[in-house]
Parts: C-alpha cells; structure tokens; sequence
C-alpha cells in the first residue's frame, strides 16, 4: 500500500533545479561553442536549436509554478487543520484553483487560507503559511521567520501573475501550438510617418488564441527572458523542497539534518526583473458581426 510516507520519501524535491542549472548551462555552452547536429537534424539550424533550448527554460519555470500550487492547495486546510497524510489523496484529485489563483494575482482575495492560524491537538496556534513552508522551526529560525514569509507572499504574487493567464503554458502543453511572428515592433508618429521607437523582438516566441463569444483573435508575442525564468524557478524549487523535506524529516526515528532556505525579500524582487525591454505584446482585432453590417447597408 503506498502511504504518504512513500511520497515524501520518494519525490523529487530539487527536480527543478536539476533540470533547469543543465539547461541554463546548455544555453551557455550553446554561445561558445553550437554543437553539431547538422548531420542529425534535416534542415538544421542553430536558431532554431538555440530558441529550443529557451522554450525548454520557459516551460520548465511554467510547471515549477504549476507544482508549487499543487501543492499548497492539496495542503489546504480543511476547518483550520491541515493533514499532511492526505497528501496523495488530494493532489490527484481534479481542482480547479485557477481562479482563486487569478483573483489572488489581481489582490482580490484568493489563497485566503494561506493567513489561517490552524488549531493544532495541543491548542497551539501557527499560521498556515508557515506550517506548509517551515513547519514549527520557529526558534530555529528566529528573527529571519518573518522576513521569509513576507518574501514568500510576494515570490507567489510573482508566480501567479505569471501563470494565472494560462494561453502560453497552453500552448507549450497541448499540442505545442507557439511560433515566431515577428522580428521588429515599431510605433510611427501619425503626422509624418516618422519611425518614433523601435525594438527588435526577432528573439521571441508567440501563440495565437481567440474568443468564442465575441470572435476577438489576438497573437501574443512574448520575449524570452531565461535569466529570469531560471532564477524564478530556483525559487520554486526551493518553496518546493522546503515542503518535502520537513514532511520527509518527520517520518524518521532519529534527527536527521535537512537544508531548509530562508527567502530574501529583495533577492525575490531582484529575481523577478525583467531583462528585455518590451514584454507583452498583444496584436488583436474583433470581427464585425454580419447583422450589424447589414444593418448599416442602405
């Protein structure tokens, strides 16, 4: 019978990190020296190889988010107590926590839960958000607790305003439905056609989506940042392996001796500065209904 003792003890708590050091290291070794794949790939080219390796990066940061939520939520309390044994019961389950994700992205409530005080057998009280990521280390810790889980707060505000508009995850997951669309966003000035900024977003990847109801399509066009992504998705490992060790540590008979990471406010906010100059970019148009054309016929 596997029990959530199997699970602790078996996940891959630093899987993220793993994958992803190799590939920033892939990327680096990539600009020195291409490796030659001419041979093995028709039609090879090392643009195409290079942009490979960043899709990778950006994909792997977008499941690292997606796990730190499966997380919490599959910890969600249930009338103020968290049960860490129901771990594999509830992460299999189907949650739809995407809007709560949204909303908390958009400060309009969302993840209420992570600011319960649980009631644990012994009438002590601890706040929700520290039990999932720190457990009772409390004089362990000391003053750095509360600096932790303040840049906790705002390292998932990060992530959810990354992952709540789920169109490019999508389109990496599902068919892997992202292209390149552009190589130059220019903007003119209206008078005399005069060039007044221009960006080169040759290093990009877009994905197309459109709207069933009102029949808007928008391309989206978004540039890779994979100095970010990578630096973000340390973080995640590190939410993640916070929660897996210490559940891990307490199903041993004798004390063990585990890594857990205290969380730097201004090392979160540095992490998740953007290194491109434009970001974001929404080409759209909505289709005119025929009733409303014909309407406007003589």
């Amino acid at each position: 019978m596997i029990t959530s003792k199997d699970f602790y003890e078996g996940f891959q708590a630093d899987y993220f990190a793993y994958k992803q050091l190799r590939l920033r290291n892939e990327l680096e070794e990539f600009k020195k020296k291409p490796p030659l794949l001419s041979q093995k790939i028709f039609d090879y080219s090392e643009i195409d190889h290079l942009r490979s390796i960043k899709i990778d990066i950006r994909q792997t940061y977008f499941q690292a988010i997606e796990t730190v939520f499966e997380l919490i939520f599959s910890l969600k309390p249930k009338n103020g107590v968290i049960d860490d044994e129901q771990i594999l019961q509830n992460i299999i389950k189907r949650k739809s926590h995407y809007e709560e994700i949204r909303m908390f992205a958009k400060e309009a409530r969302g993840l209420d839960f992570l600011d319960e005080d649980l009631v644990l057998n012994n009438e002590t009280k601890i706040n929700c958000l520290q039990y999932i990521f720190f457990g009772f280390l409390n004089q362990e810790l000391g003053d750095k607790l509360q600096g932790s889980l303040l840049a906790i707060r705002k390292l998932l505000k990060i992530l959810a305003l990354d992952i709540y508009e789920r169109g490019e995850y999508n389109s990496y997951k599902h068919g892997f439905r992202v292209f390149t669309f552009a190589k130059i966003f220019s903007l003119h000035h209206h008078d005399t056609g005069e060039e007044a900024i221009k960006f080169d977003i040759s290093d990009s990847i877009s994905y197309y989506s459109e709207e069933e109801k009102t029949g808007k399509i928008e391309i989206v066009t978004r540039l890779f940042d994979p100095e970010r992504d990578c630096k973000l998705t340390i973080h995640c490992n590190n939410l993640i392996s916070n929660i897996i060790m210490l559940r891990r540590a307490s199903y041993g008979k004798n004390p063990v001796t585990i890594g857990v990471v205290n969380f730097n406010l201004e090392t979160i906010e540095s992490s998740a500065k953007h290194n491109v100059k434009v970001q974001d970019l929404r080409f759209s148009s909505t289709p005119i209904a025929k009733s409303k054309i014909d309407k406007g016929r003589p």
